[in-house]
């Protein structure tokens, strides 16, 4: 009785958070659209990548508008430009990579608005970052090491020889889903997928494609790759890039088999 009692206490944790996770989601994102419409202000938002919380205090330097500081829910407000376009955008906090990103604005709003940040990586590690939308719920990372191992949420949290982990497994939309690789064998092959879970009995979907999906790839070096999911696909996998004498090499390739 004991055993499964603490089974049903913990199991009711589990729900509590997720939902306590979801809630507030869906409530920033009604956030930033209130502001774009009555105020005509812009929301950018940044996660650290290992635990999805916000990062406070972070310099964020936009083009044509200046030097802003997140607040304690790691965002920052900014005037709407008049026209449409694409504004480029520095990341930069304590203990965290500094980041170069390209943000789409259109018709007063931005296109995606919410950016994972890595915290900084020891020589010869790499951490990869999923982040996507409300929609699909269940995007699940996939770090393939050829003869190896599969590091998954549903195949293999950390390698047996611990150089690889999924950091953090987001299932109720928007991420981070994040693995980390503290040493890439130069002379092995990765592959890396997203796995649109949500849908998985549906081979017709497109809902992957329509994701928003963002993968981006960090070194101790910085900010290496960013990749946008292909728009108009249909599959339920997108193969995204390999790793092959420890370059990167992108593929961006949909199907519904791959591993």
């Amino acid at each position: 009785m004991h055993r499964r009692f603490l089974c049903i206490i913990f199991s009711c944790s589990i729900f509590f958070c997720f939902s306590f996770c979801q809630v507030t989601q869906i409530r920033q994102k009604a956030d930033d659209a209130f502001k774009e419409l009555s105020e005509q202000k812009l929301t950018l938002r940044f996660f650290n990548a290992l635990n999805g919380t916000g990062i406070a205090d972070a310099i964020v330097t936009i083009e044509d508008v200046g030097n802003l500081t997140t607040d304690v829910e790691g965002k920052v407000l900014f005037a709407s430009p008049l026209e449409n376009g694409q504004l480029k955008v520095k990341f930069e906090a304590k203990g965290y990579i500094v980041s170069n990103f390209t943000i789409d604005v259109m018709a007063g709003t931005i296109f995606f608005n919410r950016f994972s940040v890595s915290p900084n990586l020891i020589k010869g590690a790499m951490r990869i970052v999923l982040d996507w939308d409300k929609e699909p719920g269940d995007l699940d990372a996939h770090l393939v090491k050829q003869n190896s191992y599969h590091i998954s949420y549903r195949n293999m949290k950390t390698s047996i020889d611990g150089l690889a982990k999924l950091d953090h497994d987001a299932m109720n939309g928007y991420g981070p889903e994040t693995i980390t690789l503290n040493n890439v064998d130069s002379d092995g092959k990765y592959e890396f997928y997203v796995h649109n879970f949500s849908e998985q009995n549906k081979n017709a979907s497109a809902g992957l494609s329509r994701s928003k999906a963002t993968v981006k790839v960090f070194s101790s070096a910085g900010l290496q790759k960013i990749y946008h999911v292909p728009t108009d696909r249909i599959g339920l996998i997108w193969k995204v890039f390999l790793i092959e004498n420890g370059e990167i090499v992108d593929i961006d390739e949909f199907s519904n088999v791959g591993f």
